[in-house]
């Protein structure tokens, strides 16, 4: 059984054995959310139809999702609880800015329509699938 200290950190977190995807999966979201901060800054840039809707979606929802799901993943590296409940929070907030972006992007604007049709379901799905495993009981009780 391992302990914690005070600071609700696990005293020796290389001893514990983590569930099936839970590194790769932080990891992960540690190099998506890095990488989300200059591919918004090159969607902006490049899309001058759209220009000041995409800075209003960028800093309204996007960039604060992806620093927060930043930080949660780093939380969740360093085995913190509260890393997986402000993980939990970006991924919704992360489908709260995408699907609405979508349909609206998808209804006005015929350029790019095609890969819109692609890409904004296949960013659901995903942000979906990662959303249950996060909330899954086996990854409350590890981090516990």
């Amino acid at each position: 059984m391992s302990t914690t200290t005070a600071s609700g950190s696990i005293a020796n977190p290389a001893q514990l054995d983590p569930p099936h995807g839970y590194r790769v999966l932080a990891w992960l979201g540690v190099l998506v959310n890095v990488l989300v901060i200059p591919l918004v800054l090159l969607t902006i840039l490049r899309d001058s139809t759209w220009r000041t809707t995409n800075i209003a979606v960028a800093a309204g929802g996007v960039l604060p999702t992806a620093a927060m799901g930043l930080v949660a993943c780093i939380a969740l590296l360093r085995w913190r609880y509260w890393g997986l409940v402000l993980a939990i929070v970006a991924l919704s907030l992360s489908l709260a800015v995408i699907l609405p972006y979508g349909i609206v992007r998808f209804v006005l604007l015929e350029q790019g329509r095609l890969t819109l049709a692609i890409v904004c379901p296949v960013l659901l799905a995903a942000n979906v699938v990662i959303l249950v495993y996060w909330c899954r009981p086996v990854i409350r009780s590890y981090l516990r």
